[in-house]
């Protein structure tokens, strides 16, 4: 990674005396005190300082406070179902762009990316009526599977619990854009 970003920086014709500062996300091949790309950076260029990037750092604040609330914990889970349980059938798929418009979808959480959870929550709070009707709809049709019905049944109650709005707004705080 060191050569590339050195052959960069000649490419462009920028000398990396010049460099001052380094960024990157937390991932230890990048900020590796000893063997990232940081101290192999250092080494050639001792002014080079480290500050790791404030948007990755936010983004790991943002999912270590939602992996110690239980309460947030249970909400994203219903989130990664919601998306789980439409994506996984087109029959279901479409009974939900039916009841939310094509295009409007439900979407996948990310470990990595928590603009991704803050897009998911954005799509739920966007569509919740929707969503929910979408349910109502598996759970009230006689042609749907045993299985389906109760997935969907669970789904719907636990709409019910959760304060949707709250994560949406607070969630954006950490969507940037």
């Amino acid at each position: 990674m060191a050569e590339t970003v050195l052959n960069l920086l000649s490419e462009y014709e920028i000398p990396i005396e010049y460099c001052q500062g380094q960024s990157y996300d937390n991932a230890a091949n990048m900020s590796g005190q000893y063997t990232g790309l940081q101290p192999r950076i250092k080494n050639i260029n001792p002014k080079a300082k480290y500050i790791p990037c404030s948007g990755h750092s936010l983004n790991l604040i943002g999912a270590y406070a939602a992996e110690s609330c239980l309460y947030a914990t249970h909400f994203f889970d219903l989130l990664q179902k919601l998306f789980n349980f439409f994506s996984c059938s087109t029959n279901r798929w479409s009974i939900l762009e039916e009841n939310i418009g094509k295009g409007k979808v439900v979407k996948n959480l990310s470990d990595t990316r928590w603009s991704a959870r803050a897009n998911a929550c954005n799509a739920l709070y966007a569509s919740y009526a929707g969503i929910k009707n979408a349910l109502l709809y598996i759970i009230q049709n006689a042609d749907e599977k045993p299985i389906c019905k109760v997935e969907a049944k669970a789904m719907y109650n636990l709409l019910n619990t959760y304060f949707r709005s709250l994560y949406n707004d607070l969630l954006m705080e950490f969507n940037f854009k």
